[in-house]
């Protein structure tokens, strides 16, 4: 195996181990978190700022630097197949990154500052506001917008990376299969918040369990050299 191969095959396996935590994260959460139907429901979730709450977005954090690095790769993957359309591709990365970094790492600084002063009588009322526009678990605020819009964003490169896969052969072409349905999903959830449709806005989910999914014949076909 190549130091090149070698490489590619690390940045895989660490996007599929973040990625993992990710979902098992987002599973626990959803088992402790009871009815989230309400902002105020939603509030008093996040207001515990357990240990739970800063893993997730710490590891979400992870997950978003995983994943430009992994999309790198897979544009040294494709360039030799379709040079022009894989930058085309690879362009619309950082956006993703920057996007959901802020998202994410909001979560660890804005929020829990947002949180005491809400606490405060006299900060009480725009503290919330500014809460229903930052809190990433309500979906009507704008940081949720925002998360919808950067995988929206991570979903074009996705397409196009995944469309040019779908021409190697075996493990690779499943990977871009699945990577290529990932962008869809995406897409459809951006397009769901967009129209007020709770069932076309779970698209970002499914994408991120699509997107796990391609993990895996990618690491196949690293991790054997290919």
């Amino acid at each position: 195996m190549s130091a090149r191969t070698r490489l590619f095959a690390v940045v895989s396996v660490v996007a599929l181990i973040v990625t993992v935590i990710w979902l098992a994260l987002l599973i626990a959460d959803t088992a402790t978190a009871g009815p989230l139907d309400t902002f105020e429901q939603v509030l008093a979730h996040v207001s515990d700022l357990d240990a739970l709450f800063y893993l997730t977005y710490a590891n979400a954090a992870l997950t978003v630097l995983a994943t430009t690095l992994l999309f790198a790769v897979l544009y040294l993957t494709c360039k030799t197949t379709a040079p022009e359309l894989a930058l085309l591709g690879l362009v619309f990365v950082p956006a993703y990154a920057a996007l959901n970094l802020v998202v994410y790492l909001s979560q660890l600084t804005v929020v829990p500052a947002l949180l005491t002063a809400h606490q405060q009588a006299q900060h009480q009322a725009a503290a919330e506001l500014l809460l229903r526009q930052t809190v990433q678990m309500w979906p009507g605020s704008g940081i949720a917008f925002l998360n919808g819009l950067g995988y929206a964003i991570l979903g074009i490169p996705s397409i196009i990376l995944g469309t040019i896969l779908l021409r190697r052969r075996g493990s690779l072409r499943l990977a871009g299969a699945l990577l290529a349905l990932n962008g869809l999903a995406c897409l459809m959830g951006l397009i769901g918040m967009l129209a007020g449709s709770e069932l076309l806005g779970n698209g970002s989910l499914v994408g991120g369990a699509l997107y796990l999914l391609a993990l895996v014949p990618l690491n196949v076909v690293f991790w054997k050299g290919k």
